[in-house]
């Protein structure tokens, strides 16, 4: 939340998350997600590790009103008006691309095609 005791840093630190609930995509959702949450366990079970299922709305208000800690990309720090990403100083990361169906439609495969052209 914008108004987290953590929210006027720039940076944080893994033991900035202690005593906070951090939210994260349940396990098998991302073997980058499952390493993290693994070092978590191991390493600062000080940090109370709560799954979800999916990212909407739901859990972007979740995290807002209930102070919670929601683990999310970069990319998505204009997603929710009242909540602020900042990064963490970790050596973790997690690739970012464009999703899509396994059958993509005519309209998808001719984008994904300008796209590969372009790259």
């Amino acid at each position: 939340s914008a108004d987290h005791r953590l929210a006027g840093k720039e940076r944080l630190s893994i033991s900035d998350l202690y005593g906070e609930n951090f939210l994260m995509m349940h396990r098998g959702w991302s073997n980058y997600v499952d390493e993290l949450r693994d070092d978590i366990w191991k390493n600062h079970p000080q940090i109370h590790i709560t799954d979800f299922d999916n990212y909407n709305v739901d859990i972007f208000n979740r995290c807002e009103n209930g102070r919670d800690v929601l683990m999310v990309v970069e990319i998505w720090k204009d997603v929710h008006p009242l909540l602020k990403v900042i990064p963490v100083q970790w050596n973790y990361t997690i690739p970012y691309g464009i999703l899509y169906s396994t059958e993509p439609s005519d309209l998808v495969s001719q984008f994904l095609k300008a796209l590969k052209k372009a790259l």
